[in-house]
């Protein structure tokens, strides 16, 4: 059932660790007041998903957080080998990401974004949602440009 299991121990403890790291860049947020032309640091409590959607809804938002993060696990668990680096850091940021928010709206009804960008005019965010996109953005750069590779050497 496990394809590889250096695989799923590094995603499990990057994956908690990425979500530590991201905790401890939230409290270090709380401690200085910064104010630039580029981002600021603002408190706010998102009690919605991206870009406010589901506004009120943190419940429904953790659950399916939960969800997700089962099927990552399980994807991982199935399909990813610890030669497929660019796959396995792209799920783990993602499901960094995912267990941050889950945990920050279990605890708190709510997500706490702080990351505010001066030079456009775009939600507040916070590191998780950084973790989430980026590791969106890496998985696509695998399909677009290395899985059909990876299928042709796998024939």
């Amino acid at each position: 059932m496990l394809k590889d299991k250096k695989a799923f121990i590094f995603y499990f403890l990057m994956s908690l660790i990425l979500t530590d790291f991201g905790n401890q860049i939230k409290k270090i947020s709380y401690l200085y007041n910064f104010d630039n032309p580029l981002f600021s640091i603002v408190h706010v409590n998102n009690t919605g998903g991206a870009f406010s959607l589901f506004q009120n809804h943190s419940t429904i938002l953790a659950v399916f957080g939960i969800i997700i993060l089962i099927f990552l696990i399980y994807y991982t668990i199935r399909h990813v080998k610890f030669s497929d680096k660019l796959v396995l850091l792209s799920l783990t940021l993602f499901s960094s990401g995912v267990l941050g928010n889950v945990i920050e709206r279990l605890k708190y009804g709510y997500v706490i974004d702080y990351i505010k960008l001066n030079f456009i005019d775009f939600p507040i965010f916070n590191m998780f949602d950084i973790m989430i996109c980026t590791g969106c953005f890496l998985y696509i750069i695998f399909i677009l440009f290395f899985q059909k590779e990876k299928n042709e050497n796998n024939s």
